[in-house]
């Protein structure tokens, strides 16, 4: 009995003593692969914390060299986790931070090459450091306008662009690295890394789109910018109120000349005053004639194509007849809704007026603006002064803003230029095909492949329905046999009420721009004035157009007042229509587009030029 009972003792320690060896090897491997390689990691991104928050008082004490210092500190610290990072490859396959890792990978990979990129512009970033604000060995800091931002930025585009260009590759990389993180896997706690992931994401893929714009253009940026010689453009203001072909009826202009990137003086004034200089006359087309109590084509109406290029055209026609008219490189259009975003951009306005000093803020601008032009029955002479003085205090402000408040009115530009409330056009050749190629010159594309539709409205009337006004563009496609037809619709929304002198009822004349060579089926919604159908050799497209009028509204208790007008045509034969290409008219600013073909339907807003793309069906 003692000698089994021994032998069963004698078994048990040594089945303890497998499974503390078991417990002891498999502590081993948790300090080995798990724990220690742990520690080392959060050791080492805590320096790279400490380096990142180095890095940010750098920058908010705007001292360049400390700035230089912590972004190399930070790269090599970056290096260092990214081997540690590589020692550890099995921690994609452990449940639960697998995907972690793998995120965690990717996003290191991407601040790795965002810094790669960083630091090879170091030679050009330097260089511009003391304009930007941050204090050099050689410069005390300063606070520069975003005036003087422009010029440096012209100063530095000579080495700005082939650093740029060199340093592409290595953002183009780390946002393509950004895209395979998942932010949604960093959750509980990491939760603000994926809101950081993010914003960087986005920050990324907006400076890769605008890269190249600058170390591909940079001589075309610097000649438009006035480098070496100076620059005057021609600034027409529009008002979409009154909506035309480019974006507004033309209500006032001025000059601005840029000399290495420093602005001039700007003067605004009223359009009628430079109309009353034009010597060329010209009789008025037939659709002008019918609305407006007008005998001669104006330069005011001469933006009737909806393709600039050809606008411009036109206004060079009465420009040049003008006595000792100022010379200029260049016309650049001005919507509304671009100054309106601007005025929010700088907090609002204060303008002064004979009357008093008058405050704008971005809700209330045009209102106001209308009445002091029309509303309180000024004079000629007065009444549309008070658009030139306003335009004048705003660029001031704007051309001397700061901070977040730059960063606004960037951000206002960038969005202006791709939505066509800002629309340019330039004498020298590269910059116009610089613009053409970014499509903020307005241009109508005169061959596409495949389908095309661009719908342009003007409002005739001289009232400014379009501050109300919404509009739904629908557009089918259908084949029948070996051929398709296509139904367009455009509709109109207007709440406004008549009031007689700011909103009346709508009358419009509406155009449908279709490919070369389609046949009208049929049209529906216009008026009694005959329609049109015709070619535009011009832009190479067939037009449908003809007048419109939606019910009248005189009170909130009417319904609102809508209209539809519908054209069906056949496209051309042998057309193969694998994509679509609509184009926006300038200065529309509430617009949703609805493209049906077979079961694809589609309904988004229409802010900017798009382009469809399908196997044929």
């Amino acid at each position: 009995m003692w000698e089994l009972t021994r032998l069963v003792s004698e078994q048990d320690d040594s089945s303890r003593r497998r499974r503390l060896g078991t417990g002891a090897f498999i502590a081993a491997l948790l300090l080995a692969w798990i724990i220690a390689p742990g520690m080392v990691l959060y050791h080492q991104a805590m320096i790279a914390k400490h380096d990142v928050r180095a890095l940010a008082a750098a920058n908010k004490a705007h001292n360049f060299a400390d700035l230089a210092q912590s972004l190399n500190q930070l790269n090599q610290q970056m290096d260092s986790i990214s081997r540690t990072l590589g020692w550890m490859r099995y921690w994609a396959w452990v449940p639960g931070v697998g995907s972690k890792y793998r995120d965690g990978q990717a996003a290191l990979a991407a601040v790795q090459q965002g810094l790669g990129g960083v630091l090879m512009m170091m030679p050009a970033l330097s260089r511009m450091a003391p304009l930007l604000g941050y204090a050099t060995a050689a410069h005390p800091r300063a606070r520069p306008s975003g005036q003087k931002k422009v010029e440096a930025f012209v100063s530095a585009l000579p080495i700005l662009g082939p650093d740029l260009k060199r340093a592409y590759p290595d953002f183009a990389r780390a946002a393509r690295r950004l895209d395979q993180v998942n932010p949604q896997d960093f959750r509980g706690f990491l939760a603000p890394l994926g809101q950081k992931l993010n914003t960087a994401k986005s920050l990324l893929d907006t400076a890769v789109k605008n890269m190249p714009l600058i170390y591909q253009s940079s001589a075309v940026l610097q000649n438009i910018l006035g480098d070496p010689t100076a620059k005057r453009y021609l600034l027409i203001f529009q008002n979409s109120g009154e909506l035309r072909a480019t974006g507004g009826f033309m209500t006032a202009y001025g000059y601005v000349t840029l000399d290495q990137g420093k602005l001039g003086r700007i003067r605004a004034q009223n359009m009628y005053l430079l109309d009353a200089q034009v010597t060329y006359h010209a009789p008025a087309s037939p659709v002008i004639a019918n609305d407006l109590p007008v005998y001669y084509w104006h330069l005011r109406d001469a933006n009737t194509s909806p393709d600039v290029p050809t606008t411009v055209s036109y206004i060079k026609q009465f420009y040049d007849s003008i006595p000792n008219a100022p010379k200029v490189d260049g016309v650049i259009f001005v919507d509304t809704w671009f100054v309106d975003r601007l005025i929010g951009d700088v907090g609002g306005l204060t303008v002064p007026t004979p009357k008093g000093p008058v405050h704008l803020t971005e809700a209330d601008a045009n209102i106001k603006m209308e009445d002091m032009a029309e509303g309180q029955g000024l004079p000629d002479n007065v009444r549309k002064k008070f658009i030139g003085t306003m335009m004048k205090t705003l660029f001031h402000e704007v051309m001397n803003s700061h901070g977040q408040e730059l960063a606004r009115v960037l951000r206002t530009v960038n969005l202006s230029l791709n939505r066509k409330f800002i629309v340019l056009n330039f004498n020298n050749p590269q910059a116009e095909a610089l613009v053409r190629r970014y499509h903020w010159g307005g241009v109508m594309d005169r061959y596409v492949a495949g389908d095309y539709l661009s719908v342009v409205d003007e409002n005739l009337l001289g009232h400014k329905d379009n501050y109300r006004m919404s509009y739904h563009l629908v557009t089918k496609l259908t084949k029948v046999g070996s051929r398709y037809r296509q139904t367009t619709s455009m509709s109109w929304r207007d709440p406004a009420v008549d009031n007689g002198w700011l909103f009346v009822p709508y009358r419009s004349w509406v155009r449908f721009y279709v490919p070369l060579g389609s046949q009208l089926i049929s049209i529906s919604g216009v008026d009694g004035i005959p329609y049109e159908d015709y070619v535009n050799t011009t832009v190479n497209k067939t037009v449908f157009g003809g007048h419109v009028n939606l019910p009248d509204r005189t009170s909130n208790s009417q319904p609102i007042a809508t209209h539809t007008v519908t054209v069906t045509y056949w496209l051309p034969a042998g057309l193969s229509p694998t994509e679509l290409t609509v184009q926006l008219q300038p200065g529309v600013n509430h617009q949703r587009l609805t493209v049906i073909r077979a079961s694809f339907r589609k309904t988004v807003p229409f802010t900017h030029d798009l382009v469809f793309h399908w196997a044929n069906r």
